[in-house]
């Protein structure tokens, strides 16, 4: 009974190693343990289990990286890079028409997401990922600066400079071209779906800025959109909500490999932003209340760092756990198939 239980306990330590490790060596590594174990011991030692976890690890993670660095992942990396200069480019372009003006930094940050998507819709792959690692890295030094004097600011753009950064990193991995990855009627969909909520959002910060100078009366609603009308606040809601409606279904329509594969890429950057909205929500309080700069902890830091960086493994095995999953399943129906046309043979015998 004791050598049973040793023996579960063991499978249950050794499933922390990939599939296709376990096929060919995992009997073999049972045997030798259930072997060297002392007389009558039902768990595993502490180093022992310690040891075949941190192994298992690094052989998923060894497996891992030729899946990463797949066909796949890569046309993957083709539509998230162009999807995500597009977004920041909207972002750039609707931050021209601020009040006050716009300064010559917003200009160029324009200017450089905007020859990134042109460099990308054109073909030229490696001048796109040279001109987004120019643009992101300008960009971080502006961010860098901003938080000396304006922390909240400054790590409320963590996240844009994060996307940045994904952008131009899935720009420098050789892919297909964009052409045949992301077809055109997709990419207007999408550029139309976060265009409308920029337009909104410019027309209701001007709105709410000339009723505050003349007087009127303003209503706070929903995410800073300010009018004077409820009908007109619902017709907008209505249009953001069509909107990005119509921007996920640009993404969602790709084939299921890959609107997977850009929907993770995009995941360390929603997380950064969930981060910073959750997580740090007191610090910003504190921020708005004292009226001085507060500025973040090593702790706090490090959590900026490990959350996203832990999203990203996180979705990234989950991704090749369904692939697995539903080649599994495929593999069983074709099987029962098979076996349900050989009983049909023999009966016709």
């Amino acid at each position: 009974m004791s050598e049973a239980d040793l023996e579960k306990r063991y499978r249950r330590l050794l499933a922390w190693y990939p599939w296709s490790h376990r096929r060919v060596y995992e009997d073999e590594m049972l045997a030798v343990l259930v072997t060297g174990a002392r007389p009558g011991q039902r768990w595993p030692s502490l180093g022992e289990a310690a040891d075949l976890i941190a192994s298992g690890l690094r052989a998923r993670a060894g497996a891992a990286v030729p899946a990463v660095a797949g066909p796949d992942w890569r046309t993957a990396a083709t539509a998230f890079g162009l999807l995500a200069s597009i977004l920041l480019l909207s972002q750039r372009v609707a931050r021209l028409f601020d009040v006050p003006p716009a300064n010559p930094a917003t200009y160029l940050r324009a200017i450089g997401w905007g020859a990134v998507v042109l460099a990308v819709l054109f073909g030229l792959r490696r001048s796109a990922a040279a001109l987004a690692w120019v643009t992101v890295l300008g960009e971080a030094v502006l961010v860098a600066q901003r938080y000396d004097t304006d922390p909240l600011a400054a790590v409320n753009l963590l996240w844009p400079l994060a996307l940045g950064l994904l952008a131009a990193a899935a720009l420098s991995v050789s892919g297909p071209p964009v052409t045949t990855v992301v077809r055109p009627v997709r990419v207007l969909v999408f550029v139309g779906g976060i265009a409308v909520p920029q337009i909104i959002a410019l027309v209701s910060h001007h709105q709410a800025r000339h009723l505050r100078l003349t007087g009127g009366r303003t209503v706070y609603a929903f995410h800073e959109l300010y009018t004077s009308s409820e009908l007109v606040l619902y017709v907008w809601i209505s249009a953001i909500a069509v909107s990005v409606l119509g921007a996920a279904l640009a993404v969602l329509t790709m084939p299921a490999a890959l609107r997977w594969r850009v929907a993770t890429l995009a995941v360390p950057a929603l997380a950064l932003a969930a981060t910073v909205k959750l997580a740090l929500s007191g610090w910003a309080y504190s921020n708005m209340d004292l009226g001085r700069p507060i500025y973040l902890v090593p702790i706090q830091w490090a959590l900026l760092v490990i959350l996203p960086l832990a999203a990203l493994g996180l979705a990234a095995a989950l991704v090749q756990w369904h692939e697995q999953a539903t080649r599994l399943a495929e593999l069983g129906r074709a099987a029962d198939r098979q076996r349900a046309a050989d009983r049909q043979r023999a009966a016709d015998r």
